[in-house]
């Protein structure tokens, strides 16, 4: 009976077994250092953007208390009187008819002729460089998780997380090193005027609309920063 040689054949085989074996592993070794890597970025990721979400929630909160004081200093950066009552004016042509004993003017906060207002609006109003906003300005100074000082006084210091307060960081699993967030801008995005008959008769219901810009930093346990805004539209009411 005739035998077949096979000899030889057991080493290539071998390594071809092994090279298959060792680019599986690297791939998976790969694979699984993306992964985590992935992971990391959107937990990272995540921690800036709650960051920057308590930073709205404590936004929404004192607009919710001190609405009317946001409302008045938006009146304010229009050149408009926040204490007269925009609500007796019957006529959007002539709102100089809602001036009465019980609702005194001015309408306008600028001398006679300074500026060209438009209705209830004064297009392109601006004084000094802007000072017009600096009740926009002082509204928002204090909406970060930084502490402030008032008349000697410190206040949020509870929101501060520079650093992390220990009984907060002993129960995350990987806490930050620290975070911060802030009101960068405050707009207003529109001024809704509507005009409304009813058995009573006619009346204007004046609602502003504003755009609050929230911006956040977390820097990580490694050290890494990352950054993350959030905007949102608010509607405000004086009443």
């Amino acid at each position: 009976m005739k035998q077949t040689k096979r000899s030889g054949m057991a080493i290539p085989l071998v390594l071809v077994f092994a090279t298959a074996l060792g680019i599986v592993a690297t791939y998976l070794i790969k694979s699984t250092q993306q992964y985590n890597r992935s992971n990391l970025t959107s937990f990272s990721q995540l921690q800036a953007h709650f960051t920057a979400r308590a930073g709205i929630e404590h936004a929404m909160l004192k607009i919710k208390f001190l609405h009317r004081e946001l409302y008045d200093a938006i009146c304010l950066a229009q050149g408009r009187n926040p204490l007269f009552d925009f609500t007796q004016i019957t006529d959007l042509n002539a709102p100089e008819s809602g001036i009465k004993s019980y609702n005194p003017g001015p309408i306008f906060l600028y001398r006679s002729g300074q500026f060209n207002p438009n209705r209830l609006f004064t297009p392109g109003f601006s004084i000094a460089g802007g000072r017009e906003r600096q009740w926009l300005e002082t509204f928002m100074s204090d909406i970060k998780s930084d502490a402030t000082v008032f008349n000697g006084v410190s206040t949020n210091g509870v929101l501060s997380m520079k650093p992390l307060p220990a009984e907060i960081k002993n129960r995350m699993r990987e806490p930050f090193n620290l975070a911060e967030y802030g009101v960068t801008d405050l707009n207003i995005a529109a001024q809704e005027i509507a005009e409304t008959v009813d058995a009573s008769g006619s009346k204007v219901s004046n609602t502003a609309v504003i755009e609050i810009v929230v911006a956040s930093t977390v820097e990580t346990s490694r050290g890494e920063a990352w950054d993350y805004e959030i905007r949102k539209t608010v509607r405000i009411n004086r009443d």
